[in-house]
């Protein structure tokens, strides 16, 4: 089978699964420098090079997905790829990025070297949460007392690790180990501007699909719900079922799946929707997940519109949603940005994936901002939750390669 790639000079065909190959992840991502782009998912795996057209635009006027529509006809007559790529914000009045790439290399699901690269060690990285544990804590004790239904049921608040490294960031490296630790999940490294510099770029390998469409039929697959996996595996599984039987945490996902549903229902000839949660895992945690899949009504919404009508879900904001996007928004001492916005693709056809924004960082001039957050339900225990968002940013810390010692030393500062 030939590389599926594409340049300015040809025109763009979205590859079919018998056209795709399954490369070796280090050997893929030889083709990686600053101008690239990746997302890789179960499904395919994508490297975009350069971005020749930008779209920065919010969806304050609902128009963000016919904004992206007229981007791809343009790229269509400039003979570039049918195909944009990038990542949404948590408040979608904020400008989104998103851009056509001069150039597209589409493959199958990577397949993990049989020796891994060695690892670049931050042995001197400076890390510095925001808020700190006790600040942290302070501000989910703060906010349960509101979470009775009046109106508020949940909310998701977060918290930051900054890192400030010793040296510009190995992003190759960083991708490599995002992809190889989390296989099962939606890793991306998208650029937010196109140089030849150390540019800004925002990070993740989320657990959490927000929705894949392949003509007419779209998937979700929400979690919520979450507990920490330990090395024991018998004890581990007893975590696990521990977390399937929790009231508290099938009340979370419950919050989740109804919204969900209800937003998407509006483009759905046909949706399957299961009767509660199973167990998924990470190489850390334990999630409460429900995969939902359905037939669109014609004509199909693209699968950018599906994530504009679903984002942000329960499962980074809270419920309902204005309100919990107020409340956070008063609440957290940071800006979101792109945390718990959405990260992929979608193609002229309509096709595409977007993932979830979590387990994720923004890196800009060799600081990378950590990003994690917790479902607050009015049965929540500041101290647990405080706890889980400590360990939703191993996944980065770990794929960064940071000295053990001062990852532990960060996650409960």
């Amino acid at each position: 089978m030939r590389d599926v790639m594409f340049s300015m000079q040809e025109t763009f065909v979205m590859p079919t699964s018998t056209t795709l190959t399954s490369p070796v992840l280090s050997e893929w991502l030889n083709g990686y420098d600053n101008h690239s782009s990746v997302f890789a998912s179960p499904a395919c795996s994508i490297m975009a090079q350069g971005q020749v057209l930008q779209l920065r635009a919010s969806n304050t006027d609902r128009q963000l997905a016919v904004k992206a529509q007229q981007l791809l006809d343009r790229a269509k007559a400039e003979n570039l790829p049918g195909f944009i790529m990038g990542v949404l914000p948590f408040n979608t009045n904020k400008p989104a990025h998103l851009f056509v790439p001069r150039s597209l290399d589409i493959q199958a699901r990577l397949q993990p070297a049989a020796t891994p690269s060695a690892p670049t060690t931050y042995t001197r990285a400076n890390l510095t949460a925001h808020p700190r544990a006790q600040e942290y804590e302070q501000l989910v004790s703060a906010a349960v007392p509101v979470l009775d239904g009046t109106p508020l049921s949940k909310i998701v608040l977060a918290r930051t690790i900054d890192v400030q490294l010793e040296r510009p960031l190995a992003r190759r490296q960083l991708l490599e180990n995002l992809i190889r630790l989390n296989p099962h999940g939606y890793s991306f490294g998208i650029n937010l501007q196109d140089d030849s510099n150390d540019n800004a770029c925002f990070f993740g390998a989320s657990p959490e699909l927000l929705v894949r469409r392949t003509g007419a039929e779209v998937s979700i697959n929400p979690l919520a719900g979450t507990a920490a996996r330990v090395a024991n595996a018998a004890d581990d599984l007893h975590v696990g079922q521990a977390l399937l039987a929790s009231e508290k945490d099938r009340h979370e996902h419950a919050i989740v799946i109804d919204t969900v549903v209800q937003a998407l229902a509006p483009y759905c000839a046909e949706l399957h929707v299961p009767d509660g949660p199973e167990l998924a895992k990470t190489a850390t945690l334990w999630h409460l997940s429900t995969s939902i899949r359905g037939i669109l009504k014609a004509p199909y919404a693209s699968s950018l519109e599906l994530a504009l009508a679903m984002h942000p879900t329960p499962a980074v904001c809270g419920a309902p949603t204005l309100h919990a996007r107020d409340f956070i928004e008063g609440s957290e001492p940071f800006e979101r940005e792109y945390f718990a916005g959405a990260a992929g693709w979608c193609d002229a056809n309509g096709d595409g994936e977007w993932a979830v924004a979590i387990r994720c960082g923004k890196y800009e001039r060799q600081q990378i901002r950590l990003y994690a957050g917790a479902g607050i339900v009015s049965a929540s225990d500041p101290k647990n939750e405080r706890q889980e968002t400590g360990n939703k940013l191993r996944t980065m810390l770990n794929a960064l390669s940071i000295d053990p010692d001062l990852i532990e030393q960060g996650i409960h500062q």
